[in-house]
């Protein structure tokens, strides 16, 4: 301008121009002068870093190795300096793949298509400007499959049973593989490798697309029952790869000929008492095909007898013929064709008896009664009968006396119990035991025994007698009851009722003793009291049932023991005494008191309580005596307690009020004393003063 400042008219770009020249005159209306400027840009960050392309496909093999260059990216940036320096970035690859400073993307880790087939990443151009400028190129890796798996069967081993008589060309089985390549790699055929046995011309064929199994040769069970067959996959890469399978074809028989037995009817005879596991006969059948067993029933928890394969019949269990002598079965023989064949015979199993069971009395025991008077040579007592679960000889039974009498016999057939004599050398109830044997005729012979027990009667002639050895002469402490003063029973030496003993007082003494009219036991039922009775007369009587019943009795004397119960009774609850003054000590009362008790627990104590320094009571004697002169002026009258007691056990004492009331539990008697002195006319009269 006018003032010569240098203006710009339009805004610089220094990618399109970073330099100027300008030629300046200078004039002042008479001369001129030039000048030359040189300007230049400076650059400034505008623009971003360009990528040739917003995205791109890439396609890498996946067995490429790590390392190598999967592809190279370029991006420009049209500023100069850092603002133009671009830096490359990328995002995604999962850590398999990474950029260097140039732009090329390198394989960081090995690729599995099989896992991930293709990666999206995202390249990122930044320029080093402030504020820094970027793009970013959107780029996706696939991973093309490289033939890197075999085919894999869905079974190692396959299995399959072929009837012998199976159509060619039938579909037997089915082997089947996958391949986890794709394209043509994954493309499986199948072929057979190898055939075990070999024969002259392959028995199977497989459909190499869809590994079906079929025949092509007739089989025959009767040459080979087992085949094993080799089968290939494989897959259709370049090199191919392959993996193998066995499949195992059994030949099953076919079957055309039926079991057949030797006998149309079976007869097998068998002793009861086998043991476990003893074989009682073995069928004999004839087929080419394998032959299994079975009878009918065939229970073998509830039959005794158990068929093996091989048509062997064993003892399964007890046999007991008493139990079950036939068994009917119906024996089943079939083979192990399809479809399958059988036949069938008819086995009677007969049991055979053994002597094991003895003979078996009807009664436990057996009993009769015989009455004295109207016994005689052969009247009949009474008849046993035993019975034999075995048959035959095993099971005739014969009688005996297991022990001789010369009173009774058996009939060894019958089993009748008869008298041999009459009875009349039994003069009291008795009672006979028997002991009768029941002998089988079985080898060897088995016996059982029963008890016979015969009461012969005689009539009530023996009262009761009590034993001479009975202490009569007894002693009861006082105040206790519930006294067990012993058991005093009788013997009979009838027998039965005439012997059952009852015992009862004669006088039980108001109830105070009572008797077990049983078993003769003898007890108080009240206390005694030997001070208003100290002794007692029982008489004990002892009664049989008899009819008419006898008796004897026992006298027992009862001495009751004294206790220590009563205390000491003064005759009265107070004395009063009148002494002179001045008099000598002398007895002034004689107190006597009494206790109902006896013996030791009868002697009586005394002693003075309270004030007694002017008076002594004797011990023993109870006599009260002045232990000095009395002085009426210093004391007129005296009261003190005089107390009665005994040393028995217990000590029976207590303190009992004026009107002579005893305590229940320490008995003392205790009464009150008193003494008046009399006044003697000793003293002079005296002044109150000596002069008024």
């Amino acid at each position: 301008d006018v003032n010569g400042t240098i203006l710009t008219k339009t805004k610089l770009d220094y990618e399109s121009r970073n330099n100027y020249i300008l030629n300046i005159s200078l004039s002042d209306g008479n001369s001129t002068d030039y000048a030359t400027m040189f300007i230049r840009v400076t650059d400034v960050n505008d623009n971003r870093p360009v990528f040739g392309t917003v995205s791109a496909t890439v396609t890498i093999p996946e067995n490429m190795l790590v390392g190598a260059n999967i592809t190279r990216v370029s991006a420009t940036d049209v500023d100069e300096g850092f603002n133009g320096l671009v830096v490359y970035t990328l995002k995604g690859g999962e850590g398999k793949m990474d950029i260097n400073t140039a732009g090329t993307i390198l394989l960081e880790k090995e690729l599995d298509r099989e896992k991930q087939g293709f990666y999206n990443l995202t390249v990122i151009a930044s320029d080093q400007g402030q504020p820094a400028l970027s793009a970013a190129l959107h780029l996706t890796v696939i991973v093309e499959d490289v033939n890197d798996n075999s085919p894999v069967f869905s079974s190692s081993r396959y299995e399959v049973s072929v009837s012998e008589n199976e159509e060619l060309g039938r579909a037997l089985l089915t082997v089947s593989a996958t391949d986890v390549d794709a394209g043509a790699n994954a493309l499986v055929q199948y072929r057979i490798v190898s055939q075990q046995p070999p024969t002259p011309s392959p028995v199977f064929l497989v459909d190499s697309t869809t590994g079906q199994l079929s025949l092509s040769q007739q089989l025959d069970y009767e040459t080979i029952t087992r085949f094993e067959v080799e089968v290939e996959a494989s897959d259709g890469g370049q090199p191919s790869l392959s993996t193998e399978t066995r499949v195992v074809v059994h030949v099953q028989d076919v079957n055309d000929n039926p079991p057949e037995f030797n006998q149309a009817i079976y007869d097998i005879f068998v002793f009861e008492n086998l043991q476990m596991g003893s074989p009682i006969y073995t069928f004999n059948v004839t087929d080419k095909d394998e032959v299994v067993y079975k009878s009918y029933p065939n229970n073998l928890y509830a039959e005794p007898y158990y068929l093996l394969q091989d048509g062997t019949v064993w003892v399964n269990g007890s046999v007991d013929r008493e139990t079950k002598d036939k068994y009917e079965l119906l024996l089943v023989a079939s083979d192990n064709g399809v479809p399958r064949r059988q036949n069938f015979t008819r086995v009677s199993i007969h049991v055979f008896d053994v002597n094991d069971n003895p003979p078996q009395f009807t009664k436990a025991k057996y009993s009769a009664t015989v009455r004295v008077a109207t016994a005689a040579e052969g009247v009949s007592v009474l008849s046993v009968s035993a019975t034999d679960l075995d048959v035959g000889s095993n099971a005739v039974i014969s009688y005996s006396l297991k022990n001789h009498s010369d009173v009774f016999r058996i009939n060894d057939s019958t089993g009748e119990i008869t008298l041999s004599s009459n009875l009349n050398h039994i003069t009291a109830d008795t009672v006979v035991t028997l002991i009768v044997t029941a002998t089988d005729h079985g080898d060897p012979q088995l016996t059982s025994d029963v008890q016979i027990t015969v009461s012969v009667d005689d009539i009530n002639d023996n009262p009761p007698v009590f034993p001479t050895w009975i202490q009569t002469k007894l002693s009861a402490p006082e105040n206790a009851a519930g006294l067990d003063l012993g058991v005093f029973s009788a013997t009979d030496l009838d027998a039965g009722v005439n012997a059952l003993i009852s015992y009862s007082l004669q006088d039980d003494f108001a109830g105070i003793f009572h008797i077990n009219s049983s078993t003769g036991k003898l007890m108080t039922t009240k206390s005694l009291d030997r001070e208003m009775m100290d002794s007692y007369e029982l008489k004990i009587i002892a009664t049989d049932s008899g009819k008419p019943s006898l008796s004897a009795s026992l006298v027992l004397s009862i001495t009751v023991e004294d206790a220590n119960d009563n205390p000491p009774v003064f005759p009265q609850q107070s004395y009063s005494v009148i002494v002179k003054e001045n008099e000598p000590p002398h007895v002034i009362l004689s107190a006597a008191a009494t206790d109902k008790d006896i013996g030791y627990n009868a002697i009586i104590h005394y002693t003075i309580t309270g004030d007694n320094s002017s008076f002594h009571v004797g011990e023993i004697s109870g006599n009260i005596t002045t232990l000095q002169p009395l002085d009426y002026e210093s004391q007129s009258q005296y009261t003190f307690i005089l107390k009665a007691f005994n040393p028995g056990e217990p000590r029976l004492e207590d303190t009992a009020n004026i009107t002579g009331e005893t305590h229940v539990y320490t008995q003392t008697w205790t009464f009150f004393f008193l003494v008046t002195v009399e006044d003697v006319n000793e003293e002079a009269p005296i002044f109150d003063k000596p002069s008024y």
